[in-house]
Formats: structure tokens, C-alpha cells, sequence
């Protein structure tokens, strides 16, 4: 009986290596594809930051791609532009009405200055929605 355990067990093992060592491998291949963007999105950034040499901009990275790796997925990665979009339009609320108060005050260099300020969130907002569309499309 004793013998018999020890063929046994060897085999065992010999036929499970391949399911064990194969799940990374799986694993890999079913990572979401925005996920797998946004990482090359990074590292193209990280090598620029490299090239450079601006060391905390690279930790910074790192970091960040490190998050990307443990703990990203594609729903997340919509939820987060969902959130970019939200902030977007609270900056264009905040603006409209900075606007107004200065047209209500009159002062034509506050207006301009306002106005440039409104337009520019408006372009952020645009370019923030246009990225949601982009990845929910890519989904």
C-alpha cells in the first residue's frame, strides 16, 4: 500500500502542473481591455518621464500603474470617467454662475476674464466626454 501511495502521488502532481501554472496564463488573457489601455497609456508616460529624468513624476507613476495592475477592470475605469464628467459639469455650473454675477456687476475685464474661464471648463467638459464615449464604445 505504501508503494502504491508514493506512484500515485508523483503522478498526481505530474497531471495538476499544467491546470496550476496554466491559470496565470489565463488569468492575463482575460484582462479588460480598457484596464489594459489605460496600463500602456502610463507607461508611455513613465518612459517619457524616464527620458527626462523626472524621478518624482516616474514614483508617481509607478504607483499609479501598480494600482492599474491590482485593482483595475473595465467598469471601473467607465466609473471613473463617469465621475471626470460629473466634476466637469459641477466646474461649468460654478463658472456659469461666476459669470453671471459679473454681468450683474457690470465690470467688462471681469466678464472677459470669467468668460475665458467658462470656456475653458466647457472645453475640459467636451474633452472629458468624449473620452467617456470613447471607452464606453471600446467595452
Amino acid at each position: 500500500m505504501k508503494r502504491t501511495f508514493f506512484r500515485v502521488i508523483p503522478a498526481m502532481v505530474l497531471v495538476a502542473m499544467p491546470i496550476v501554472f496554466s491559470q496565470p496564463v489565463l488569468a492575463a488573457e482575460t484582462v479588460d481591455s480598457l484596464c489594459k489601455t489605460k496600463a500602456e497609456h502610463i507607461q508611455k508616460q513613465l518612459r517619457i518621464a524616464k527620458e527626462y529624468g523626472n524621478e518624482h513624476r516616474v514614483r508617481g507613476l509607478e504607483k499609479s500603474l501598480e494600482g492599474v495592475r491590482q485593482h483595475c477592470s473595465n467598469e471601473r475605469v467607465i466609473e471613473d470617467a463617469e465621475e471626470d464628467v460629473s466634476e466637469s459639469m459641477e466646474e461649468v455650473r460654478e463658472r456659469q454662475a461666476e459669470l453671471a454675477e459679473a454681468q450683474q456687476e457690470g465690470d467688462m475685464d471681469d466678464i472677459r476674464k470669467r468668460s475665458e474661464k467658462l470656456e475653458e471648463a466647457v472645453m475640459e467638459l467636451k474633452e472629458h466626454q468624449n473620452e467617456l464615449e470613447s471607452l464606453q464604445n471600446k467595452q
